[in-house]
Formats: structure tokens, sequence, C-alpha cells
């Protein structure tokens, strides 16, 4: 007795194959299209979820079927597109995000053509290599950028901090009744502009200096903002909660003692490190 033939693969009305998951998963063609689509995904946040590179992949898409150079790739003009797509995100990430990338793209598509599972182990080392890189990479940039801020904050002292701890509380107020935002938060270290920032309710030490200088009351101007400083350590305290700065429209209780230390040399000067709530 014969044998039967062999099936057709499921065709489309228009007598074209059907394309299936199966079919799709087990053709290097479809496996490649998969890898290049999970690699511009992941790539993606990274470039801040830009949309060029995929307007970029659509028109070379639209290109290749125009000029009918598709027949002649022989069906690799959507893999082409897509690379195009990861090519154009990669421009705007870093080496690391694209080792990540490329090794999520690759254990996807060896996970897509299972039990072809060598292919899915290479990704899957590739992966948690990038992985290690990138988070060694982040960590390092991180520090990085909080060296560099740290020493923007003391050329910021060493332009605006005053030559005399007495000085600062004085300086802040003055600064506030004159809307001077270089004067005012220049003199704050990280954590006091914080506080500062905090108890105005604002979004940043800009909107806090607009805030509390519209608090203003008139006989601020003439209040006695000559505080003494007292030293403790390395570290001035001043007590300015008897002053108008403690009114409740301004610093109030919350901001009514100030810690003041002094930046490194050259510049050698004082700014408010803190503040702190008045007692009661």
């Amino acid at each position: 007795m014969p044998e039967p033939p062999p099936t057709p693969p499921p065709t489309s009305p228009r007598g074209r194959p059907r394309i299936t998951w199966r079919r799709l998963t087990r053709s290097r063609r479809g496996a490649a299209g998969l890898g290049a689509v999970a690699a511009a995904l992941l790539l993606w946040p990274f470039s801040g979820f830009s949309w060029i590179p995929w307007l970029a992949g659509l028109a070379a898409l639209v290109v290749l079927r125009l000029l009918r150079l598709d027949g002649l790739l022989k069906g690799w003009d959507l893999p082409l597109a897509g690379l195009v797509v990861v090519v154009g995100l990669m421009l705007s990430t870093g080496p690391w995000a694209w080792a990540l990338a490329a090794g999520i793209g690759v254990l996807l598509a060896g996970l897509a053509q299972l039990p072809a599972w060598r292919l899915a182990a290479v990704g899957a080392v590739l992966s948690l290599a990038a992985g290690v890189g990138f988070g060694v990479s982040l960590y390092t940039d991180r520090s990085e950028l909080t060296r560099q801020q740290a020493e923007a904050s003391r050329q910021t002292f060493g332009l605006f901090g005053e030559r005399r701890p007495e000085r600062v509380f004085g300086a802040l107020v003055e600064g506030i009744v004159q809307g001077d935002l270089p004067g005012v938060c220049g003199l704050l270290d990280d954590r006091a502009e914080q506080d500062f920032v905090r108890a105005a309710g604002a979004a940043d030490c800009a909107a806090a200096v607009a805030a509390f200088h519209q608090a203003v009351p008139p006989t601020l101007q003439s209040d006695d903002v000559s505080v003494p400083a007292v030293q403790d350590g390395d570290r001035w305290l001043i007590d300015a909660c008897r002053t108008g700065w403690a009114r409740p429209l301004l610093g109030g209780p919350s901001l009514g003692e100030l810690e003041v230390r002094r930046s490194a040399p050259p510049g050698g000067t004082y700014f408010i490190a803190a503040f702190s709530p008045c007692d009661g």
C-alpha cells in the first residue's frame, strides 16, 4: 500500500504559506526577526523611548518594498528593518545596554527554537555577563556623578560662601529679601537644601527662594540678624529661633537652628550644612 503524500503547509486564501508561530520560530528568518524585535524593545527604555529608530526601520521596510528588493532578499526584509531599528537605538545608548539587549535577544531566539538549547545557553551566559557589567558601569557612573557634584558644590561655596561663620545667617536672610537665587542656594549644602525646599513646600531651591521671598514681611529687613555663631568642634551653630526667620511664613521653627561648616581649601568659606528645628 503506497504511503500517503506529506501534508502541505497551511496556506492563506491567496495561496501563500500561512505564517504560524511554530513555522516562524523554526526558521532562521523568524528567529532573527524575533531577536531583533526583542533587542529593540529592550533597548527602547535606555534610549528614552525615542520613536525615531522605529520610524527609520519602517522607512527602510517601505523603501525595500518600493524597490521590490524583498524578493531578492528572500524574506529577509523584515529582519533587516528590525536591524535598522536596533542600530538606531544603539546610537543613543551605551555598550553595556547593547550587550544586555543582544544577550537577551539571543536567549529568546534560543528559547523559541527549543530543544536547540545551546543557543539559549549562550544567550543566558551573555545576558548574565552583560547584566553584571551594566550594574558595575551604572554604579561607577553614579559614583563619578556624586564626585562631580561634590566638586561643583565646593566651587559654589568658594564663590558664594561667606568668609566668616557669623555672616552666614545674615547672607541667607539678605538673599531671601532680595530674591537672590544664587546667593541663597549657593550657601546650602545638599542636606540643607533638601530641608529648605521641604519647608517651603516647593519643587526645587529656586522655587523655594521665590516662595520665601514672597512671604517676607516688611519688618524682616529691619530685624537684627547679627546672631552669634557658636563653635562646636568643626562646626558652628547659629540659633535663629528668636529672629524673624523663625516665623511660620519663612523658615519657621523647623529651620530655626543652622549648622555652619567650612569648605575645604582653597576656598575655605562657610556654608549652611544643615537646619534643625527650634526647641519647643
